[in-house]
């Protein structure tokens, strides 16, 4: 089949895992698109992942600018997401519908969560990580939904059965009132096992730990560079900070009962 002159062909499943990955991102970092695009689509060939996201930014179906130095940052235009909703992608509907700015949102908080599910991918952990968008998306426009819309869900397969927690990344407090009703939501909640509360630094955690104290939801707090290093391996806290175990053990023992 012939293009016209500067159009483009978007049949390759590589070029929809890449637009989908950097949608589900929210804004994602030339290097981390690259590490996901090896784990998601097989990708081993840099020049050919280069010259594939320098298409898509040139007919600006993905926008990019320069941050501090972290070279180049990606997010999905309203065009990117179009064409992504005519693929059924659903969450893109949240670009297209107005729900979500495309030019604007926290930059730094997307590219730590993107580290987050790469510290998995590298770990060899089977996952299904459910983005924020994606969450958003189930919450807006079905009956089934999540009573938040957190910044991931993440499904593990660990000793034969599959585990399921929510995910927060919290970079700086909120007020004690944002607290209070997130732990509302939270106790709502029936679609996963735990919520994880992942921060840069102990004083972070220990402030928020004090607000999900007897929390009816099962809730765990552990350091970033702790997951990052150590996936399912990280030490999680309960919020009392008396008890540290490994996140994978943790699931396991809230699937069995063990622990709340």
């Amino acid at each position: 089949m012939r293009y016209p002159k500067g159009a483009i062909d978007l049949r390759s499943p590589q070029d929809t895992l890449l637009l989908q990955q950097v949608l589900r991102s929210r804004y994602v970092s030339h290097e981390q698109l690259w590490a996901f695009l090896q784990y998601k689509a097989r990708e081993s060939r840099r020049r050919v992942f280069n010259w594939r996201v320098k298409r898509l930014v040139d007919h600006e179906l993905v926008l990019r600018k320069s941050v501090s130095n972290r070279a180049w940052i990606y997010w999905v235009s309203r065009e990117g997401a179009e064409h992504l909703v005519g693929l059924g992608e659903a969450a893109a509907m949240l670009v297209t519908g107005g729900f979500v700015e495309t030019r604007q949102g926290p930059v730094e908080h997307s590219l730590e969560l993107n580290e987050l599910q790469l510290a998995l991918l590298r770990g060899g952990v089977t996952t299904t990580w459910q983005s924020e968008l994606e969450i958003r998306c189930l919450n807006e426009f079905t009956g089934y939904g999540f009573s938040k819309d957190y910044d991931a869900v993440v499904k593990v397969e660990g000793n034969g059965r599959p585990y399921t927690f929510a995910l927060e990344y919290e970079r700086s407090p909120k007020t004690p009132e944002k607290y209070a009703r997130v732990r509302q939501a939270v106790e709502k909640e029936r679609h996963v096992d735990c919520l994880v509360y992942v921060m840069p630094t102990y004083p972070l955690l220990s402030y928020v730990a004090t607000f999900f104290e007897r929390c009816a939801m099962p809730v765990y707090f552990a350091l970033s560079d702790d997951f990052r290093k150590n996936a399912l391996g990280t030490l999680v806290m309960d919020s009392r900070r008396l008890r540290r175990a490994p996140l994978c053990a943790v699931l396991d023992a809230l699937q069995q009962g063990d622990m709340g």
